[in-house]
């Protein structure tokens, strides 16, 4: 499960429900975790890889996407408050 903290950190629960920063470990998330991750829609998230605006990895047959993309992306469309 992924979560966001009020002060905008985005965290997993691991099986036993301890959570960490997802920047402080590796982890690849699936297409729904992605979506909740970045509260927007399943489509909206293929949208992104299609316009190479989010990166992904594949693993199998299915795509990933690693914290530390989700972070970047976050990251570089985050808009100063004017």
């Amino acid at each position: 499960m992924v979560l966001r903290s009020k002060h905008g950190s985005i965290q997993r629960l691991d099986r036993r429900g301890d959570s960490a920063p997802l920047n402080k470990r590796a982890v690849l998330l699936t297409i729904p975790e992605v979506a909740t991750a970045l509260r927007i829609s399943r489509s909206s998230v293929y949208r992104l890889f299609d316009g190479g605006e989010l990166r992904w990895v594949r693993v199998g047959s299915t795509r990933r996407v690693s914290s530390a993309e989700i972070n970047r992306f976050v990251a570089e469309h985050t808009e100063a408050a004017s």
